[in-house]
Formats: structure tokens, sequence, C-alpha cells
């Protein structure tokens, strides 16, 4: 099908998507672009639900079972969210988040705010093998858009979950794992210090760090050691802390 029209209801539903988190849970698909990531999304072997390509770019498309619709360069502005489309617009269904992935090394993100951060946690805990990513309280959405675009392909292999800070403790304690906050507190211990290849860490919000319900649940909290910044981008603190766990 060859689509011209901005006003396309199948492109309306996609601006949706792009634009609402409800919409996308009660669709239940979200959106990616790129050729890049279509190739990455196969390779998991997972199934697009429908895609938009540039008239012109059919031929790099690979055999799909899904409907493949044709558009118009303006459509495909409208259908991206980003100033220079790559060519290719899709959609994926929604995973489930709701068990806790195997394993003992978890990162736990804590009313995360921003997209970018998201993805960029993503993409890090794929790179030094996490076992999950927990998402506490209020946290950004994964399958935003700006998150879908931090995250890369990693986004596809993320082992993903939501959980109250109590259902985590619950959790971890039952399977011997301790959890600790990344945050300063008179009895904070320095990352180097303690044993965290077997542990859950928990990220904070950017703005006010790990809150006090969920520290109170913590076994206990880890910090950074640093010189004279007064604090660390959420992101790059993640990435620490999950270095240490891996290495």
């Amino acid at each position: 099908m060859r689509i011209t029209s901005r006003d396309n209801p199948q492109v309306k539903e996609i601006c949706g998507l792009l634009a609402s988190g409800k919409k996308r849970r009660e669709a239940g698909e979200y959106v990616c672009e790129g050729f890049t990531l279509l190739g990455e999304a196969l390779r998991r072997d997972l199934a697009p639900k429908r895609v938009f390509c540039l008239e012109g770019l059919e031929g790099r498309l690979p055999s799909l079972a899904c409907p493949v619709h044709t558009v118009s360069q303006s459509v495909l502005e409208k259908l991206s969210d980003v100033p220079a489309p790559q060519g290719v617009v899709f959609t994926l269904p929604l995973p489930a988040m709701d068990a806790l992935p195997e394993g003992s090394r978890f990162v736990a993100l804590d009313e995360l705010r921003d997209p970018g951060n998201l993805g960029t946690i993503l993409r890090t805990a794929d790179a030094f093998q996490m076992d999950g990513v927990i998402l506490l309280g209020d946290c950004a959405d994964p399958f935003a858009p700006k998150t879908v675009r931090s995250a890369m392909g990693s986004l596809f292999r993320a082992r993903l979950c939501r959980r109250t800070a109590e259902q985590l403790a619950a959790e971890m304690a039952a399977r011997n794992v301790p959890l600790y906050a990344a945050a300063l507190s008179p009895d904070s211990k320095r990352v180097t210090e303690l044993d965290v290849h077997r542990a859950c860490v928990v990220i904070g919000n950017e703005a006010h760090g790990v809150s006090q319900r969920t520290t109170d649940v913590c076994t206990g909290s880890v910090i950074i050691p640093i010189e004279s910044a007064e604090s660390l981008n959420a992101a790059v603190a993640a990435g620490i802390l999950m270095w240490e766990m891996r290495r």
C-alpha cells in the first residue's frame, strides 16, 4: 500500500504512538526507525507489526511477514520525530515486563526521568552483561522514541521489569542478593570496597537521587569516590557502577 497523505489514519496512529506512552500501552506496540534497527530486531527474532518505507528504498527491505507501506518523503517526516528521517519506520510489539529476570547482577532505576539517560543505561547494561534492569516508580518510558534511539539495538536485548521498592527488596532477599542504593549517607561505602559482582544497585532520580522510601529497604549505600565535582550524571554513574559489578 502506498501512502501519500499525512492525514492517513495509520499515519495518525503512528504519531500517537510516538507522542504517548498510554497509546503505546493501549496498542501494545512502539515505534522504531532506521534500517540498522530493523535488521537488529530481525536478528533478535522480533517480528515487526507494520513497516513504512520511503518510496524508492523498498529494495533495501528484507522479506517481511507484516504489512509494508511505501510512503512519500512528506509522510515519512510526519512518521519520524527526528529532523532527518532514516528511510524506514516500523513498529514492534511491547514486551512483557512482569517477571524478574534470572540472575544476580542488576541495576535498578528509581524514578529516573530522562529518556536519554535511560537509553544510555540500557546500552551500558547490555555491554556489561547485567542480568536485568528494574524500573522503580515513575521512570521514563523505555519505549519512548528518545529512549529507543539512545538504547539502539540494546533495547531488543534488555531484560526489563517494573517493581516497587518493597517488591524489589523482597525478591533480592529471597535470592540472597544485596541491594545497594547509590547514595551518600553516613555509612556509605566506596564501591571499590564492596563486592558488587553479585548485587543489585539502585540509581536515583537525576534531581533528587534515590528516594528515602527506596533507601530504607536497601541493604546499604554505595558511593563512587570523586575528587571535586559535586555529582555525576545518572547515566555516567550507572556506567561506572556497572563496570565495577562486571569486572
